[in-house]
């Protein structure tokens, strides 16, 4: 789908992969709406791109704030053309240790969220015969490291919704997509829930946002089934479903668990790993 005047929502969108993608999409002539928990930083990327993109402050974790989210698009636009589920929280801790109350505003951010957001769109989408859905997922949810359980099985999750989803839709006009970036240099490790830090032997380097708003692009262009950013995530990939146990072994030696005092959490919707 060529994104040049066709309506599109971001979730997510103040900051990160979400304000890249914002900027991406803008330059090449969608119609923005742009929604995250607060207004004021999507109050000022709006300000910066062309078209006057609306702003729908927005915690995809409230159902009624999703309905309200596609609601206000129908209304300024009459259609929605592009749903970019974007808007994610982290969350790390050892499995044997997570908070369930951390693990249920995960799955809520992560999974439920997206999930309103599809049931809200699809029905102007199937009504005019187009559309697409993009899901911003992680190469965690095929290969999960130690100590990000959690926020992997939100992320497995939603693509699981999303491969039934799209054959569910054959033949609708409706396209689903995941995009699976890998490493991402955004503030989002800072504000994942969970307490304590993984100790990494050999961290990443990792792609700025720009990178991962350029895949969600070409998904949007291309509508495949899965997208990544960087062809090292696939052959990671590879080499895990190829080589189980000695990827396995090696992660578990290559990734530590270091505890700290329980602090509050501020749930974060940058997306990351």
């Amino acid at each position: 789908m060529d994104p040049r005047n066709k309506v599109v929502i971001i979730t997510g969108a103040s900051a990160g992969i979400g304000a890249a993608t914002a900027q991406l999409f803008a330059a090449a002539g969608a119609r923005l709406v742009l929604a995250a928990r607060s207004r004021e930083p999507l109050e000022r990327l709006a300000a910066t791109l062309p078209g006057r993109p609306l702003v729908v402050p927005t915690d995809v974790a409230d159902p009624a704030q999703c309905r309200a989210l596609v609601s206000r698009t129908l209304e300024a636009h009459g259609r929605s053309d592009i749903l970019i589920n974007n808007a994610g929280v982290g969350l790390a801790g050892p499995v044997a240790e997570l908070s369930p109350a951390d693990l249920e505003r995960a799955l809520a951010v992560d999974l439920l969220g997206p999930l309103l957001l599809i049931q809200a769109a699809l029905p102007g989408m199937r009504a005019q015969g187009s559309g697409q859905i993009i899901n911003v997922s992680t190469v965690l949810a095929a290969q999960p490291l130690p100590y990000l359980g959690g926020y992997a099985a939100a992320k497995a999750a939603l693509e699981r919704l999303s491969e039934a989803l799209r054959m569910e839709l054959r033949g609708s006009g409706v396209a689903v997509s995941v995009v699976r970036p890998g490493t991402t240099r955004t503030g989002f490790g800072g504000n994942r829930l969970g307490s304590g830090s993984e100790r990494r032997r050999v961290a990443p380097k990792g792609v700025p946002p720009e990178a991962v708003a350029r895949a969600i692009l070409h998904a949007a262009r291309h509508e495949p089934r899965r997208a990544y950013v960087r062809p090292a995530d696939r052959l990671a990939l590879l080499a895990g479903a190829l080589l189980p146990g000695l990827v396995e072994r090696l992660l578990s030696q290559a990734i530590t668990w270091e505890r700290q005092p329980e602090r509050a959490n501020t749930p974060g919707e940058r997306h990351h790993l």
